[in-house]
């Protein structure tokens, strides 16, 4: 028992279909991927820099240069994070956020909380990083129609 020439190509060309319809999911599955991916390595930073803060007894700092991110104590760079070109944070006050010995936190310019706002074209919302006053950093999901707050 055998396939004819007609029914393979029967068979191909209903693959082809399904395949040109899922792949504008695809797209958006990858984006919204960048933007989780993107999101969770900055808060493991913050997070990182606040644990450093508190055991070392001193402040420590979250600043970015373009598109890369660093946690400082002093000058002395602890740690990088690097950002996809694709995705867009928007930081809620010009140069980052520093944590004192106690773990609380502060933008370094204005005041608390610190927020990051995350998006990638494509995406089917936004990416949300609230640091507070007190340190603790949380995520968010937003509606591409909504602000982080």
């Amino acid at each position: 028992m055998g396939f004819t020439l007609i029914e393979a190509l029967i068979v191909v060309a209903m693959v082809a279909i399904l395949a040109a319809l899922a792949a504008p999911s695809f797209n958006t599955m990858i984006a919204n991927q960048r933007l989780s991916s993107a999101a969770q390595e900055l808060q493991t930073l913050l997070q990182f820099a606040r644990a450093e803060a508190v055991y070392k007894r001193t402040p420590s700092s979250v600043t970015a240069s373009g598109q890369t991110w660093q946690a400082k104590v002093g000058a002395q760079i602890l740690r990088e994070a690097l950002i996809s070109d694709a995705v867009t944070v928007a930081p809620g006050s010009a140069n980052g956020v520093v944590f004192d010995v106690n773990g609380a936190a502060k933008p370094a310019a204005g005041t608390a909380p610190y927020i990051l706002t995350f998006s990638v074209p494509g995406a089917s919302g936004l990416r949300c990083l609230n640091v507070t006053g007190a340190g603790l950093v949380r995520q968010a999901k937003v509606a591409a129609d909504q602000t982080c707050t």
